[in-house]
């Protein structure tokens, strides 16, 4: 749904970006002849800082996660033989990584040829039952390469910043992945207690274990709510923001009506004075536009922030 859904609004937006292209181009050479090229303008140039600041965002958790991910690697020792009996047949041989660390953690990396990293203090402070299914959920997201699909979303969620709903499904999606990897540990074990008792042990410490794992791993994150999903076995249901399909479809409808217009110039909006013409423009399909685009740029600067005030 996520994939589709970007891969339409990509098409929209960018048969816009070349229908308006021109029109930029005629502003830059003559300056502006008409109301038309000036919004042209505003949209192409709000494009442009939003994918910008996007990729920039989804670059830089790149970078800081590879380099943390290889600082946790020179950490790596032997594998200690509990992790070597716990992982015996799961087919994870030369795929499995224990690195010196107290904090209790363990994710999937990398993308081709995805591994499997525990720390020390993981696997002291389960029990074997436990860190094997631990190994079961971690499996799940190896099988599955788990990061390059995260990485390939968050690619999508990043350039389409003006259609906030992707940003919420690929939210969905990592936590539907969670929980397919919990389920996948259930029956794979058979017994949903050792995964929910490993869940419960790592709760207290979930808060300081998040290690800035922010885009091509997928980790053990642990939540109360996830602790209950695993017990109860409730479907899991997609939940979207009002505000955020709203501005989702406004965009897409603006963008495919401003390409149908080719980019406001219609006869209908030529013929009117400038002071009706910005107006119209404006507080018609631009004004969709803009507001998206605010939206998701506000939204792209949220993790920035967070880390600078952190």
């Amino acid at each position: 749904m996520m994939l589709g859904l970007a891969l339409a609004s990509s098409a929209i937006l960018l048969a816009l970006l070349l229908t308006l292209a021109p029109r930029v181009e005629q502003l830059a050479a003559r300056g502006a002849e008409d109301t038309a090229d000036v919004v042209a303008a505003l949209v192409l140039l709000l494009a442009v800082c939003g994918i910008s600041l996007g990729l920039l965002t989804l670059f830089r958790q790149l970078v800081a996660t590879a380099v943390l991910i290889r600082g946790l690697v020179a950490q790596k020792i032997a594998l200690p033989s509990v992790v070597v009996v716990a992982a015996s047949g799961l087919d994870l041989d030369g795929r499995i990584d224990v690195v010196t660390d107290e904090r209790p953690f363990s994710f999937c990396y990398w993308f081709l040829r995805p591994r499997i990293c525990l720390s020390t203090g993981l696997v002291e402070r389960l029990d074997p039952d436990e860190l094997r299914a631990v190994l079961y959920h971690e499996r799940y997201h190896l099988r599955q390469r788990d990061p390059l699909r995260q990485i390939v979303a968050r690619y999508f969620a990043a350039g389409l910043y003006v259609v906030p709903v992707v940003d919420e499904l690929l939210a969905f999606h990592t936590l539907q992945k969670e929980i397919e990897a919990d389920e996948e540990a259930v029956r794979a074990s058979g017994d949903v207690r050792s995964l929910a008792s490993a869940l419960y042990k790592l709760l207290p410490d979930a808060d300081d274990v998040s290690l800035g794992l922010l885009v091509p791993v997928s980790s053990l994150s642990v939540t109360e709510a996830r602790i209950d999903q695993l017990i109860a076995g409730r479907p899991l249901s997609v939940a979207l923001s009002p505000l955020s399909v709203v501005l989702s479809g406004g965009a897409l409808v603006a963008a495919a009506v401003l390409v149908a217009f080719k980019g406001g110039a219609s006869v209908a909006f030529e013929t009117l004075p400038p002071l009706y013409a910005v107006p119209g423009l404006l507080v018609g399909p631009a004004s969709l536009l803009f507001a998206a685009a605010i939206d998701g740029g506000l939204h792209q600067l949220r993790p920035l922030t967070e880390r600078l005030f952190a």
